[in-house]
């Protein structure tokens, strides 16, 4: 759990650092509770950020959000407000008593004034803020008909949209604002199911949806903030497809909805969307006894599915009616489009599962070979790996060793090392037989490299000796072969290649390891340039003491021949003091 104490223990140091200058240069211009637990804060930076986060039990941090660029989980203006609040806490938790006092005030004022005088104080409020009478009216829209909920939440969404577009476009960062305004406006559609009234849920949601798809194409969404809202809306127009006591009348509306916006491409080209509300429109079939709309509609899109691109889509769908035909019991007509459809992934592996349950392996294995092939016909890799571990699942049926040894063998290796399939593949012999098989790939693995390193020597870039650490360092530590290791890593010249095997070494050779280490420590300092290259060669350096002993003294010998090297460093000077007071 974060919270005011202990934030410093559970943040990058660069960014506590950038986060702690920020706020001793007084960069917090406004902090302020806005709300019970909510806190806001405007944070100058390269512009004014918005920070906003929630407290409970007065020092948890159980959400925070900042309208700034940056990607990380936590951002420097973050943090500023971070040591903002604890700074003032002690005077927040004093006035705790005032605010209680306060609230009972509002609370017995509310008591005893009388219903006009509510409505006059409603009537003058409504004039001065001008987005109240509509919240106003939105809230109570159940008690009066004349109400147009959905042309209310359609105005409401149109000016979000336009308060935060920049002549029509919606940038990086207004997506953040933006998505956090609309789904408080589906946190009222969500209110409304709890108050039964699902209609303007219904409202609430369809309106959102199409909006913000209209948003999204004229906009940089690239942290999914819109989309991420999207979703919300589809998410709620399910809640109410899926509540068994909304009326049959009104479960129409919203089946007659998402026939006509699924037929829209844009639900699939910019997202998933269209596949969410897909699932929909197949449960509402299902309930409302429409199983001959859903196939014709699906047949309609079917027909209009002839792009190159269109593959993805159509094989969904596709793959989709033959389900709703197995489910709905029209077990011919599902079978017959079956095969009419087994170049189609999904649909081939359904019948591979069911040739498996019949324990047919032959026709399973089959499937999958003419699978494989229009997969590499396609080139397809990823889809002929997943046909290829099927083979090993029917292998492991058949207890077939061989068959076993070539894929869990393949797979260690395909594509980077894989520690699963390893392990797999050593469990298939005992001690004696793996130990020669092991050498016996170690051996060809650097025959193979070295051979090709050899034959490269003509080309442009050329390494200084055979790339095998990347290769054999996966097997040596399975198999606890130091010395091999130690003597790939000895070979290497970069602090960062030699730290990944720190841990696997020390134990074993920390003499060896300080000789590589002192080097490279001194190599980095005279190139690092600016605080994080600072603070990671000190925090190299450190652990490096810390799992070394030995070497402590050597390594401070090296943090102060730099300090004195580069006097007029001051952040490396902090950094390296760290080092040196360790």
């Amino acid at each position: 759990m974060l919270t005011l104490e202990n934030f410093e223990t559970q943040i990058s140091s660069a960014i506590l650092q950038r986060g702690k200058q920020y706020y001793q240069n007084q960069a917090v211009v406004s902090l302020e509770e806005t709300g019970e637990n909510t806190w806001q804060a405007q944070v100058e930076g390269s512009q004014i950020y918005q920070v906003e986060l929630t407290l409970k039990k007065g020092n948890d941090i159980t959400d925070y959000f900042c309208d700034c660029p940056y990607d990380g989980e936590t951002c420097k203006h973050a943090v500023a407000v971070f040591f903002a609040l604890r700074e003032q806490m002690p005077t927040i938790k004093s006035k705790l008593k005032e605010k209680k006092s306060a609230k009972n005030i509002f609370e017995n004022l509310l008591q005893s004034i009388t219903a006009k005088e509510y409505q006059d104080f409603i009537r003058r409020y409504a004039q001065t803020h001008k987005n109240f009478k509509t919240e106003f009216e939105l809230y109570f829209a159940s008690k009066d008909e004349r109400i147009d909920v959905a042309k209310k939440y359609e105005d409401l969404v149109s000016k979000m949209i336009r308060k935060h577009s920049d002549r029509g476009f919606i940038d990086y960062r207004a997506s953040f604002t933006l998505a956090r305004e609309v789904d408080k406006l589906l946190g009222n559609g969500s209110e409304f199911i709890n108050k039964n009234n699902f209609k303007d849920a219904f409202t609430v949601s369809r309106v959102v949806l199409k909006a913000m798809m209209e948003a999204i194409m004229q906009s940089d969404d690239s942290a999914g903030n819109l989309g991420g809202t999207i979703f919300n809306a589809i998410e709620l127009l399910e809640r109410v497809a899926e509540v068994k006591e909304a009326a049959i009348e009104l479960k129409e509306q919203l089946f007659d909805f998402l026939k006509e916006e699924l037929s829209n491409k844009i639900y699939f080209d910019y997202g998933d969307f269209g596949y969410q509300m897909l699932d929909i429109f197949q449960s509402l079939t299902i309930q409302l006894n429409k199983s001959y709309e859903f196939l014709q509609f699906i047949d309609a899109q079917l027909l209009q599915l002839t792009g190159r691109y269109d593959d993805y889509h159509r094989d969904t769908l596709r793959t989709l009616k033959i389900e709703f035909l197995q489910a709905t019991g029209k077990t011919i007509e599902a079978q017959k489009m079956v095969q009419q459809n087994l170049e189609i992934v999904e649909v081939r592996q359904g019948e591979v599962n069911k040739a498996i349950e019949k324990k047919d392996y032959v026709e399973a294995k089959k499937l999958i070979g003419e699978g494989i092939a229009i997969a590499k016909g396609k080139d397809h890799p990823g889809t002929v790996a997943a046909w290829e571990r099927e083979l090993l699942r029917i292998a492991y049926l058949e207890k077939d060793t061989a068959t076993i040894r070539h894929y869990t063998r393949h797979f260690a290796f395909d594509r980077g090392f894989t520690q699963e399939y390893y392990k797999q593949w050593k469990a298939t012999y005992n001690q004696q037989e793996w130990k020669q098989v092991i050498e016996k790939h170690i051996s060809d693995t650097i025959k193979w490299v070295t051979d090709k390193w050899a034959n490269d020597k003509n080309k442009f870039w050329h390494p200084l000796h055979p790339p095998l650490l990347q290769l054999l360092a996966p097997i040596y530590i399975q198999e606890q072969y130091w010395e091999g290791l130690l003597a790939l890593v000895q070979k290497e010249n970069q602090l960062e290649t030699v730290l990944q095997f720190h841990t696997h070494l020390a134990p074993h050779y920390p003499d060896e390891l300080l000789q590589i280490y002192l080097p490279m420590f001194e190599k980095y300092g005279q190139k690092a340039d600016g605080r994080s290259a600072y603070a990671d060669l000190a925090g190299k350096m450190i652990r490096v003491m810390k799992d070394i002993p030995k070497g402590k003294d050597k390594i401070k010998a090296i943090a102060q021949n730099l300090k004195e090297q580069f006097p007029r460093r001051p952040a490396m000077l902090e950094e390296l003091n760290k080092v040196l007071s360790n």
